[in-house]
């Protein structure tokens, strides 16, 4: 920020020498007279002050008569001074200075995070086809509405945040909702069921819950109602508020783990590989260069890479990188030992990642089999993991609302 403004104000360069340097400098603190960057040198001292400050840098070095050199200038002023004559290098600098204003104003750029069950591209392109594409008006976007959106045609997302960072979209998903999780929604809320189990553990911290300890529930079934009543003393209802519903849901799930991988694969070894810029973008517009067909053996990736300024000012310019890997195949046939184990392998990586989200693994039973030219394993795997997902509030059943006794309304 000091940077910033010594550039809009301008700085001076001074080199100052004498028998009274040291007198010359306390007249300066005592003035109030800023010195930046102040170091000896090796007959006086090197600094540099704002160019409104000049004036009383003059006088002080005239009343302790020391030698005030002026070494160089810096900043706005002295830069506008200088080229002032240049009319056409200024109108370039507005019209670039236009141009990023007016592409900050649209959406060039949709990230996502924190996905595992879904994949990027494919919320990516959910958002692009039925909502927002690249280009669209930022005054358009409505985040609240699409986290809506997410949350109820995507059942294993528990909590969306979706926010517009400069030119850009990001959206953050999680797969599990828990305490630690922040409540996004600006609006109240529910807590539904995103998984059928047996509730084993529940903490309610807002909300009135209509579930308890050992019910059996299904996918979709409301857990913590975001509505709130006040009762009266006859046990009749006064009020009903609506607030944001928030708790730890801990449910026992059963789900069936299901993998293959064919007896006979190939394995590659990469023996070369290239990157060459594919084409360039601009906006809609998109200039291809010429690239050789693809030959047998390799494996084509491309990544688009934005133009933007800082972290997340992205501009409609850019170009697609495209890397060509050269790789020889060699062929291999499992056993049934090598296969079980492989097999094996990847299972317990699936349980080890269940962990890290916060599942206990009960009970996980294994069967593994072979089926025409592959081998197949397939686990019953009982959990214990923190359920739930945010939905907007829905009024209550009325079997729903005689299941609530007065002394159990969250107050």
């Amino acid at each position: 920020m000091l940077k910033i403004l010594h550039f809009i104000f301008g700085r001076l360069y001074f080199q100052v020498k004498g028998y009274q340097t040291e007198r010359f400098l306390n007249l300066c603190a005592k003035n109030h007279l800023v010195l930046w960057e102040l170091k000896p040198v090796s007959d006086g001292y090197a600094f540099c002050i704002r160019k409104s400050a000049y004036q009383t840098l003059v006088t002080l070095a005239q009343k302790t008569n020391v030698e005030l050199t002026l070494q160089k200038q810096r900043g706005l002023p002295y830069f506008l001074k200088e080229h002032r004559n240049r009319k056409i290098l200024f109108f370039f600098i507005f019209l670039c200075a236009m141009m990023i204003f007016s592409f900050s104003q649209f959406l060039w750029e949709i990230t996502v995070s924190g996905g595992e069950v879904y994949s990027k591209s494919d919320i990516l392109k959910y958002v692009t086809d039925n909502y927002y594409h690249l280009g669209t008006l930022k005054y358009q976007i409505d985040c609240d509405a699409l986290e809506d959106h997410l949350r109820e045609d995507y059942d294993e997302i528990a909590w969306v945040s979706c926010s517009v960072q400069g030119t850009r979209l990001h959206i953050e998903i999680k797969e599990t909702l828990d305490r630690k999780t922040k409540q996004n929604p600006k609006k109240p809320c529910d807590i539904v069921a995103n998984k059928s189990g047996i509730i084993t553990k529940m903490a309610v911290k807002s909300g009135t819950p209509l579930v308890s300890t050992g019910d059996s529930v299904k996918k979709g079934t409301t857990l913590i109602s975001g509505l709130i009543y006040y009762y009266s003393d006859d046990f009749t209802v006064t009020q009903t508020d609506k607030i944001k519903a928030d708790g730890e849901i801990i449910m026992r799930t059963k789900e069936v783990y299901e993998n293959s991988i064919p007896m006979e694969y190939y394995e590659k070894t990469i023996t070369d590989e290239k990157k060459c810029i594919k084409n360039i973008y601009l906006g809609q517009y998109q200039f291809d260069f010429p690239s050789k067909q693809k030959q047998n053996h390799t494996n084509v990736v491309t990544e688009r890479r934005s133009l933007k300024i800082g972290t997340s000012f992205y501009l409609p310019i850019g170009i697609t990188i495209q890397t060509t890997e050269k790789y020889q195949p060699k062929k291999k046939i499992l056993t049934k030992k090598e296969a079980q184990l492989k097999l094996k392998k990847q299972l317990e990586h699936y349980l080890t990642k269940k962990a890290k989200k916060g599942a206990k693994i009960v009970h996980c039973e294994e069967n593994y089999q072979r089926k025409n030219n592959r081998y197949e394993v397939r686990a019953s795997i009982i959990k214990e993991e923190s359920i739930g997902k945010i939905r907007n509030i829905k009024k209550l059943t009325k079997k729903q609302e005689e299941m609530i006794a007065p002394t159990t309304a969250q107050q």
